[in-house]
């Protein structure tokens, strides 16, 4: 493709390492300008793929766009995925991680109420047997009909209140965790013990299971703190009982992601991994690095920085008398971030009346940054339409979204979290930021591409979620904003039949609506 087309940076830079120079961006606005169509279409993908496929998304692309817009593409390298997938897999090999979920999925049902696959299950009455045996199940033939309880729903009255025994003795588990024989088991793989302490629990040196999770859990779990060698049952009862008060509390609050993903992220909250910070897994896994890398794209370089070197360029162009008719900005997932930064930085660059039409695809954008977007900046957007999935479609996307990507649909690797990438980022890797630039956990952070948090008004309440409803009030001013797949029969612009968080960009039927939106 020609480099008239596609704008590649890393770390938010334009330099050596990228395909893209300065110079690249001045011919690039000048063969806009010189194709005299007047309509600029930007796409930013999201910052979960490596250059090759940024590229392949754009050529593909490219042939779609044209139609309506001159299509220019950032593709910005983050190698945030790989970070994701290697730390999920680990997960799925983690022989302690396979017992905390089996005994917290135990420990949580007895205390919570609600239906299963058309079974009440009360409170005192689950078999943990029966547990093992369903989680068993899962770790033995993985698909996403064995995912332990997907369809389990708690009691709730009219009003949404739900009845949750939030009671957590941790002299009672760890009496209990004392006796369970798998679970002493999975103990006794735990890196660097004394020989004699994986022995009592029946497990062999060859067994030992080295890893960033369980050398974390040994650490955590010592006897004396910061040794290893001797595991403390005092300390693995506590760790227990904090993960499973953290499980309750989003259950009684309504805030739950579904029985088996709510336990899984409080696990990986949990252990700790990365230091002290609280948000480690979001450190861990590059999250926040790479939206740092974002915010660095509009740094005040207007020769390196990506996304100010264009805006720069453009505002040369209008302030010459240019004709540019229209700019429409395309997010997929972080792009939406992307694009949050951009108006930011075009409000301070450009002539006021400079606008755009922004289309959001499955954006990975917090409600949180996107209502500071439209306070400082939200002048600037024209028009505006955002595409996601139902919440059950969110649900059911698992986050590798199809059965071949691993080449073996039924590895353990592809369920280990069950639903889509935007439910692990609000459930994982966001966090909020106080004042003094601290980070701490926010667990089940509402994201702008999620139907839930739009349309649950009864635990999302406007006055305890105040940028949520300043975003969902803006988004009720006009008709049309919001796309939930699958719409199909609508007025051009308006109809997707994506199932896949990663698929937006490749749906006939969304594609067809962009390239409708890009005409109008």
């Amino acid at each position: 493709m020609s480099k008239y087309h596609y704008i590649h940076s890393r770390g938010g830079q334009l330099g050596d390492k990228t395909d893209t120079s300065a110079k690249d961006i001045d011919h690039l606005v000048e063969q806009f300008l010189e194709n005299g169509s007047g309509r600029l279409a930007i796409h930013f993908h999201g910052g979960l793929v490596k250059k090759s496929t940024g590229m392949e998304t754009a050529e593909r692309l490219h042939d779609v766009y044209v139609e309506g817009a001159f299509p220019v593409f950032y593709v910005w390298e983050s190698g945030v995925w790989e970070a994701i997938r290697n730390n999920l897999h680990e997960l799925a090999d983690e022989p302690v991680f396979k017992q905390l979920v089996r005994k917290l999925l135990q420990y949580t049902l007895e205390r919570v109420s609600g239906l299963s696959g058309g079974r009440s299950i009360l409170p005192g009455t689950i078999d943990a047997e029966e547990v093992a045996n369903i989680v068993n199940d899962f770790w033995s033939k993985p698909s996403e009909e064995t995912i332990p309880y997907r369809h389990f729903r708690p009691d709730e009255d009219d009003a949404g209140t739900r009845s949750v025994g939030t009671l957590v003795n941790e002299a009672d588990i760890q009496a209990d965790l004392e006796g369970d024989e798998a679970f002493r088991r999975a103990l006794g793989t735990l890196p660097d013990l004394k020989p004699g302490t994986r022995s009592a629990m029946g497990v062999a040196k060859s067994d030992e299971h080295r890893s960033v999770f369980s050398e974390s859990l040994a650490d955590q779990l010592g006897d004396e703190p910061g040794t290893r060698g001797i595991v403390s049952w005092f300390k693995v009862a506590r760790l227990v009982g904090r993960i499973l008060k953290e499980v309750l509390k989003r259950y009684s609050s309504g805030r739950d992601h579904g029985l088996y993903a709510t336990v899984v992220e409080e696990i990986a909250r949990g252990v700790k991994l990365g230091g002290s910070g609280l948000n480690e897994w979001g450190q861990a896994l590059q999250w926040n690095r790479m939206k740092q890398d974002v915010i660095d794209a509009f740094g005040p370089d207007i020769d390196r920085a990506a996304g100010t070197a264009l805006i720069e360029r453009l505002r040369r162009a209008i302030e010459a008398g240019e004709s540019i008719d229209r700019i429409t900005l395309i997010g997929h997932s972080t792009g939406a971030i992307y694009i949050a930064e951009w108006l930011e930085k075009a409000d301070s660059m450009l002539p006021p009346g400079v606008q755009f039409d922004v289309v959001f695809l499955a954006p990975a954008i917090t409600y949180e940054r996107f209502s500071k977007c439209l306070a400082n900046s939200g002048d600037r957007i024209r028009s505006f339409r955002s595409f996601g999935m139902t919440d059950e479609l969110e649900r059911d996307d698992q986050i590798w979204g199809n059965d071949t990507e691993l080449g073996d649909g039924a590895d353990l690797r592809r369920f280990i979290y069950p639903s889509s990438l935007l439910y692990l980022v609000s459930g994982i890797l966001e966090s909020d930021v106080d004042e003094d630039g601290t980070s701490r956990d926010a667990p089940d952070k509402p994201l702008l591409g999620m139907q839930r948090y739009y349309e649950n008004t009864k635990v999302y309440d406007p006055n305890e979620f105040p940028q949520v409803r300043q975003v969902r009030e803006w988004l009720g001013n006009k008709p049309d904003r919001l796309v939930w797949s699958i719409a199909s029969g609508q007025p051009d612009g308006l109809n997707s039949k994506s199932i896949d968080h990663g698929a937006f960009d490749n749906d006939p039927d969304t594609l067809a609506s962009i390239l409708a939106i890009l005409k109008t």
